[in-house]
């Protein structure tokens, strides 16, 4: 949740009440239900943003 400002119930939600998907992998279910919504702080609330490719490559190679 540090690194991609989102959790599973999708609580970040601009100021309209749409859930921002912006920092979900492109083949996450909220991605693919609401589209792409802007992040409208991005330079808050992920504190260890810079380690999202790292996290996204492990993600993908863990055995399911």
């Amino acid at each position: 949740m540090q690194i991609y400002k989102y959790c599973h119930c999708l609580l970040f939600v601009n100021e309209e009440g749409q859930p921002i998907t912006e920092h979900l992998p492109e083949d996450h279910d909220g991605r693919q239900i609401y589209g792409l919504v802007r992040d409208p702080t991005p330079d808050k609330g992920r504190p260890m943003r810079e380690r999202a490719a790292q996290r996204e490559i492990e993600r993908k190679e863990r055995p399911s």
